[in-house]
């Protein structure tokens, strides 16, 4: 079968499309088109092709000025569309697989097509967008579409669009994003009983809630004066400076601990040395959110009890008490009791079992590709 992927960027950006794409290119004949940016392609394991959208010219700059009024939805470009034309009828694919469903109107308001369109729906295009009812009054249209077909990575944004009457002609599926559970496997069981490492993996910005995550820690080792608990955040992003100003301000620096951005081996290297996994998600202010958190998911492969929110899509996820705890999102002073409530556990093995059975990659990939067969036979 001939799959053509599409996002802004190459694939090689996010892990859960690069995992997918690997793994399907191995079986399919594929080609990703980049719209932003290929630097990250370099890896022959997926062609890519750029295709790039003129974001930075006048135009565009005015219309996405227009956007974020409220004002306007529409990103078609004459130029763009007849090369990213020639690209599709060149590959001529069996489907056409768009990443992200806000993205894809790069596409759709560009090319007209009968082939089969699949659009990833996460968290940024189901979530903060909809305040936008040119873009919903778009995604309406797109909806009624008989070859598009949505994939939905949790069922809460799912409900965020029928909330906003956006209910697709094809009913589509539920696809959680899979784990590679060969990688993401404990192989120490070593509790540090009397010295707990909380650790935290994932862009700085604002959803992730690290900020919140620093003042309920804080709240913690002073209320039950422990000093041999830290804290160890993985990543990079627009909010680190101020999570690094906001520990020093606090005090607990010492205790506080900023790794940078790690590659996948040494993420792993770093949570197989710690115990409890944190991850305050958050709606930002704008109304962001994320869908099932990617980094949770695989520290629960990894045996993990973790700290989290009721946020979007985690509570299918996450079930309170038992893989670990939820709390009210920006809720300092409950975060902060919940992290002395999970000091003393250990690994939870019913973690694991729940990713096999719901998260694992293998399961993804096949019922990605049951999908691909089933629109293939009936289109």
């Amino acid at each position: 079968m001939k799959i053509l992927y599409s996002s802004d960027h190459g694939p090689y950006i996010n892990t859960f499309i690069r995992q997918d794409v690997e793994h399907l290119s191995a079986v399919h004949d594929v080609l990703y088109i980049a719209t932003e940016s290929d630097k990250q392609y370099c890896n022959k394991k997926v062609r890519t092709k750029l295709v790039k959208y003129p974001s930075s010219s006048l135009k565009n700059r005015f219309r996405w000025r227009l956007e974020k009024l409220g004002l306007h939805f529409n990103w078609s470009n004459k130029n763009f569309a007849l090369r990213l034309k020639n690209e599709v009828d060149n590959f001529n694919p069996d489907i056409i697989h768009c990443q992200f469903l806000y993205e894809s109107a790069k596409f759709f308001q560009n090319i007209r097509t009968n082939i089969p369109v699949i659009v990833n729906v996460r968290g940024y295009g189901a979530s903060i967008k909809l305040e936008n009812k040119k873009y919903v009054d778009w995604l309406k249209k797109l909806a009624n579409q008989k070859n598009v077909f949505p994939i939905y990575v949790c069922n809460h944004l799912k409900k965020n669009l029928i909330s906003k009457n956006v209910i697709f002609k094809n009913e589509g599926i539920i696809l959680y994003t899979g784990v590679d559970l060969k990688k993401f496997k404990r192989t120490k069981y070593v509790l540090n009983s009397g010295n707990k490492t909380y650790i935290q993996v994932g862009a700085f910005n604002d959803k992730k809630g690290q900020l919140v995550t620093i003042k309920s820690f804080n709240k913690f080792i002073k209320k039950y004066d422990n000093k041999n608990a830290k804290l160890v955040f993985i990543g990079e992003g627009k909010n680190l400076k101020k999570a690094k100003k906001l520990a020093a301000d606090l005090n607990i620096s010492e205790f506080v601990f900023f790794k940078g951005k790690l590659n996948q081996t040494e993420i792993i290297n770093e949570l197989e040395a710690a115990d409890i996994f944190v991850h305050h998600s958050i709606t930002s202010k704008k109304g962001d959110q994320e869908g099932i958190p990617n980094a949770l998911v695989e520290a629960m492969a990894m045996e993990m009890p973790v700290l989290t929110t009721f946020h979007s899509g985690i509570t299918e996820l996450v079930s309170h008490g038992v893989n670990g705890f939820l709390c009210e999102e920006n809720d300092v002073l409950t975060y902060s009791e919940q992290m002395n409530q999970i000091y003393n556990w250990g690994y939870r093995k019913e973690n694991r079992v729940l990713i096999e059975k719901k998260f694992s990659l293998k399961k993804h990939i096949d019922k990605l590709n049951e999908m691909y067969d089933h629109i293939k036979r009936n289109e």
